[in-house]
């Protein structure tokens, strides 16, 4: 919940609260340990168990299930208490739900178990959290600043699939899931415990501060704000964006092992998804604090239509399958910063949390539910061709969505948030 500090100084904004968004980005990069890892346990569980690619993908239904009814009362919470306290609390689930998979069984049914577990955790280190965080300390340089903070993403993407191989290739797939939530976990919890930090959390913690107000009840934000037509825009638009894009990052070893690409270089492919999502996230992060949000997203929904006619037209070519995986990082890399950045421009400012838990509800999922689809129709076709080709007309979609938003309301009208400034 954003505190107005009276007399800071907008440029001096990097030199304040640098630190709050490298933990922030952290915090990112830990929430994605399993989504960009899952990939590349599918052929050890295959092998070690028998399941089919759509059951070992039947975790992440569950936890996008979870999240969708879950993620708007996270942001609730967020808004209520602050994203400090919800942080701390996510990342250290995240790292202890993840190793408990080690302890899978036989039975499918032991897996989907313990993804209730992971259900838990993937609630609670939702996105809003990490955004919650900058956009109350950042106003002029939000967009870049959210774009810092979510190349946690692209880091993920980059360090987790090579990673993952090499825990699983020289230690084997239990140990694997043991030893890469502590490698992300040393990292990421002595900088979260450290810097880690909202505006609410500074007010809360100062004397010289009242209160801020409680949130507007969820009630009323589903009233005056969820249920019109701009959010509803926003969130399909989202949505669909999601839907294009996370599914086949999800699944990018094997979408390209089954495009005729050696698994060693599909995994070395799926990693340069990474550096091209941090590439488009900076240069998205400038473009929306130049350009208005709506266009830049429109552009983006339709990159990856590059990417699926490159994999469709070139099967078994290296080069073309990197070609495919860099435009779809750049995609990949646009996708929550501008989400996230249109709503802190659409829609009040104080109801962040709830607004954008909202959203991040049904990208999660897409996030979970599209690998399982994509999945699904590998299963049945031995083939991801007709998914490949499904999902080129949903880019259109969600662009001409975002290009309906309209221009933002008034700076003014969103910053009544009814908190008290910080003297």
């Amino acid at each position: 919940m954003p505190i107005a500090i009276k007399g800071e100084e907008k440029s001096g904004e990097w030199r304040q609260h640098w630190p709050t968004v490298v933990a922030a980005m952290t915090g990112v990069g830990l929430s994605t340990i399993v989504t960009y890892s899952t990939s590349v346990f599918i052929a050890p569980l295959e092998r070690e168990f028998g399941w089919s690619r759509a059951d070992i993908s039947s975790g992440h239904v569950i936890a996008g299930a979870a999240t969708i009814v879950c993620a708007p009362w996270t942001g609730w919470l967020v808004d209520r208490f602050g994203p400090r306290r919800i942080g701390l609390v996510a990342a250290l689930a995240m790292c202890l739900s993840m190793a408990m998979l080690s302890l899978t069984g036989p039975s499918i049914w032991s897996w989907r178990a313990l993804w209730l577990f992971i259900a838990f955790a993937v609630v609670l280190i939702q996105p809003l959290v990490w955004t919650s965080s900058v956009t109350s300390l950042f106003e002029k340089r939000r967009g870049m600043a959210l774009a810092v903070t979510l190349c946690g993403s692209g880091i993920g993407s980059l360090v987790t699939p090579p990673l993952t191989y090499y825990l699983i290739t020289h230690l084997g797939w239990r140990m694997a899931f043991v030893a890469l939530p502590a490698i992300w976990g040393a990292v990421a919890l002595p900088l979260l415990l450290l810097f880690f930090t909202s505006a609410a959390d500074k007010a809360r913690r100062s004397r010289f501060v009242a209160a801020p107000r409680v949130p507007t009840q969820m009630r009323e934000v589903l009233r005056g704000v969820i249920l019109t037509r701009r959010f509803l825009t926003l969130l399909f638009g989202g949505f669909f964006f999601a839907l294009i894009v996370v599914p086949a990052v999800v699944t990018m070893v094997p979408l390209l092992a089954a495009n005729n690409i050696p698994t060693g270089e599909a995994a070395a492919i799926a990693s340069s998804v990474g550096l091209a999502s941090i590439f488009g996230r900076l240069n998205i992060g400038l473009l929306l604090d130049r350009v208005p949000g709506r266009f830049v997203a429109a552009a983006c929904a339709c990159l990856p239509i590059a990417s699926y006619a490159i994999l469709l037209a070139s099967p078994g070519s290296v080069s073309a399958a990197t070609a495919a995986a860099l435009i779809l990082g750049l995609a990949l890399g646009a996708e929550l910063d501008i989400l996230a950045y249109l709503v802190s421009r659409y829609f009040p400012i104080r109801n962040f949390g709830v607004l954008f838990g909202t959203i991040g509800g049904f990208i999660t999922l897409a996030g979970s539910a599209g690998p399982m689809a994509l999945n699904s129709v590998y299963d049945h076709t031995h083939s991801y061709q007709p998914a490949l080709w499904a999902m080129i007309p949903l880019c259109v979609v969600a662009s001409l969505l975002f290009l309906t938003l309209g221009a933002y309301p008034p700076r003014e009208t969103l910053n009544l948030s009814g908190e008290v400034p910080v003297s």
